[in-house]
């Protein structure tokens, strides 16, 4: 499977975005499981593993920081649309919220600790040529303090104009 991570200045410093990224490939939900023999199984465990290690390893090559604090992730899930389809838009197997629990388990120990620390999620499925998922990641603490260092820049750059008006 092919890995796109770009690394890139798309103004992380101010709004928080730890990272953005795109991982190539079919999306595989979470959650499909089968009842064998009085067992749970899930349907396509392999398929499964892989595809959340893609997710890893992709948000590792982003470089990814590890957030102490709350995060938003958006994801936006690229599936190819089948030929004999008219309508625009995906309203498709598998479950946007399948889907987004096996992105989410896939960022676990890479891009925060436990999911637990997601405080807002946004999923979106759009057809498109090349499936896979967009994943942008946000560490609220880091926003946190660009806002405030970006208000300290403010208040400096006043207080120095209102010095140099009473020279």
């Amino acid at each position: 499977m092919e890995h796109l991570a770009k690394r890139g200045n798309f103004g992380e410093a101010i709004t928080g975005i730890s990272a953005q990224f795109f991982v190539s490939g079919r999306p595989i939900p979470q959650g499909s499981l089968k009842f064998i023999n009085g067992h749970a199984i899930h349907v396509r465990a392999q398929d499964l593993a892989l595809w959340r290690a893609d997710i890893a390893n992709t948000a590792r090559t982003a470089k990814v920081d590890m957030a102490k604090e709350g995060v938003e992730v958006h994801l936006t899930f690229v599936m190819l649309k089948p030929k004999s389809v008219n309508r625009l838009e995906p309203h498709i197997r598998p479950d946007i919220d399948k889907l987004a629990r096996a992105v989410l388990d896939g960022l676990t120990g890479v891009a925060y600790e436990d999911d637990q620390q997601v405080v807002k999620l946004t999923a979106v499925k759009e057809y498109g040529t090349n499936q896979g998922v967009w994943i942008r990641i946000t560490d609220k603490d880091k926003l946190r303090r660009s806002l405030l260092a970006s208000e300290n820049v403010i208040d400096d750059f006043a207080n120095m104009n209102i010095n140099s008006n009473c020279d």
